[in-house]
């Protein structure tokens, strides 16, 4: 009979956070392993943990996996770090976004993609002169590195549906159909660079439209109407 291993360590970034009337605290992670949710008994209790378990903080955990629970308990946590700036309101909801996006994504086989992009896009984020322009580079690298990239053949300056096209979908026009290839292709660097003179409101109304048509709606995507 194979044993079920009760115990788990893992690290991660917190990127959710549900509070439940008990005062207990469903949290999401995403990590190298991949995207995870846990449990935290009591945390929102004046004598629980709930600072150390802020959005954005990197931290290192351990899990109890009760036979019949859905969710692991969180059990202990160790506060690695933390990501500072990402609370500004022009830049919250950028991150909000490329954190769903990346737990949505990162299933075990693609993690170790997916989790270098998501730090460096959230650094990005809190940090680059232009926060949006950081989530359309880390967006669109996290897309690829789960394997839904668009297709980019052809001639067309659309986007639709995962595919270039002639018309329908999000116009990128020629100045975006280069950007994308290039934040596709190009290393980080040389793409942030590369987005400088690019239409970055069509980047990203086209990285909304992939997003919704690949992974399915999110949850943040309505917090960005309010700053675009």
């Amino acid at each position: 009979m194979k044993t079920v291993e009760r115990y788990r360590l893992s690290e991660g970034l917190v990127v959710g956070r549900k509070p439940l009337p008990s005062g207990d605290l469903i949290l999401s992670f995403v990590g190298p392993e991949g995207a995870s949710q846990a449990v935290a008994r009591k945390a929102l209790r004046p004598t629980g943990r709930s600072g150390r378990l802020s959005l954005f903080h990197h931290l290192r955990f351990q899990v109890y996996q009760k036979p019949g629970n859905d969710l692991p308990t969180l059990t202990q946590a160790e506060l690695v770090g933390r990501l500072e700036g990402l609370e500004a309101p022009g830049r919250f909801p950028y991150a909000c976004f490329l954190a769903e996006l990346a737990f949505r994504v990162a299933s075990p086989e693609v993690a170790e993609r997916v989790w270098p992009l998501l730090v460096s896009g959230l650094r990005g984020i809190a940090k680059h002169e232009n926060a949006q322009a950081a989530l359309v580079w880390a967006g669109w690298r996290v897309i690829k590195a789960a394997g839904l990239a668009p297709r980019l053949v052809g001639q067309g300056l659309c986007l639709r549906d995962g595919d270039r096209a002639e018309a329908g979908g999000v116009y990128l026009g020629p100045e975006g159909m280069e950007a994308l290839a290039g934040i596709l292709r190009l290393p980080g660097g040389e793409a942030i660079a590369l987005l400088q003179q690019a239409p970055l409101d069509r980047l990203l109304k086209a990285l909304l439209a992939h997003v919704r048509y690949t992974v399915g709606e999110l949850g943040s995507a309505r917090l960005l109407s309010a700053i675009q």
